[in-house]
Order: structure tokens, then sequence, then C-alpha cells
């Protein structure tokens, strides 16, 4: 029977979560460009500029525009 230290030492334990902290960096970034979109809309900025600075979508800065004035 496997225990839990054994099964931490397989390979698809390995990849599981490697692809787990993979997507928790990538949400990550994700909220990180959100913050920093909100923050340039504040200031004044395009949303071209802001979809340049952030790689983020100008349909995803828009959205964060309407949510930001209601």
């Amino acid at each position: 029977m496997f225990s839990l230290s054994d099964l931490r030492e397989t390979k698809v334990y390995q990849e599981a979560l490697e692809e787990g902290e993979e997507k928790g960096l990538q949400k990550g970034k994700e909220e990180k460009a959100r913050q920093i979109a909100l923050k340039m809309l504040s200031a004044g900025f395009s949303i071209p500029e802001i979809a340049r600075f952030t790689d983020l979508s100008p349909d995803a800065i828009e959205e964060l525009q309407r949510q930001q004035h209601n």
C-alpha cells in the first residue's frame, strides 16, 4: 500500500503539483495586471495604452472600467 510519502515521490504527483503551482502563478499575474489596469484607468490612460502595458485585452479593460463605475 502507498503511504503519503510514496505518493509524493510519484511522477503523477510531481506533475500535478507543478501544474497547480503554474496555475496559481498565472492567476496571480492576471490579478496584478487587473490592479495595474485599474490604477491606469484612474490616472487617465487610454484603453489601448493599458492593453499594451498589461497584456489585458481591450474588452477585459472595458469590463474593469464598467465595474469601477458601479
